[in-house]
């Protein structure tokens, strides 16, 4: 059973409605959809609990830059007793394009820095994933300049379509489990 949603991001207004924050706005979506509030937790997450019949799941927002993510989120699941396979994490991936997503149960980064941090401080990969797309990397543009901007106006709807199927498949994983979900909601 999952019982930690983590969304990846950088704290900050500055990197509000970036690409690299697409993790935090889905979990900001499954927030909004069940109407719960973030607060700060040992000023190292906004953290939130969703109160389902088999006890609390815990959503976390890292409020150290991407690069950490893995200290709060390992330090989180070890203070509330979960283990790395009851955790589920939403981040930006740019091989994907915008408007798609894939769900993977384990693997390596990818080369995604947010993700690598969570292996290094979990000391494992196994922990399941829904890697939001925001691709194709634009020619000319350097990797880390196109993840830190903003998304586009004319993106709102694919942005919206992937964030309502995050909030979607963290319904279906809470009623029916991890595997009815991804064979359910599958890969977009």
């Amino acid at each position: 059973m999952i019982k930690l949603f983590a969304g990846l991001g950088n704290p900050g207004d500055k990197y509000k409605n970036t690409r690299h924050n697409f993790g935090f706005m889905a979990l900001d979506a499954i927030a909004n959809a069940k109407h719960l509030e973030f607060k700060n937790w040992e000023n190292m997450a906004d953290i939130s609990f969703y109160d389902t019949e088999e006890g609390k799941i815990l959503l976390v927002k890292p409020m150290t830059f991407m690069n950490l993510s893995g200290d709060p989120i390992s330090s989180a699941a070890r203070y509330y007793k979960i283990k790395p396979e009851e955790i589920f994490v939403f981040y930006d991936d740019f091989a994907i394009p915008l408007g798609e997503f894939r769900v993977r149960l384990s693997g390596s980064s990818g080369g995604h820095n947010g993700i690598s941090s969570m292996i290094q401080y979990l000391n494992t990969d196994n922990f399941s994933r829904m890697k939001l797309g925001i691709g194709p990397l634009p020619k000319f543009i350097k990797m880390p300049d196109f993840v830190l901007s903003k998304f586009h106006e004319e993106d709102k709807e694919k942005i919206k379509f992937v964030t309502g199927k995050a909030v979607e498949f963290f319904d279906e994983i809470i009623k029916n489990g991890l595997e009815k979900a991804i064979s359910k909601t599958g890969n977009r």
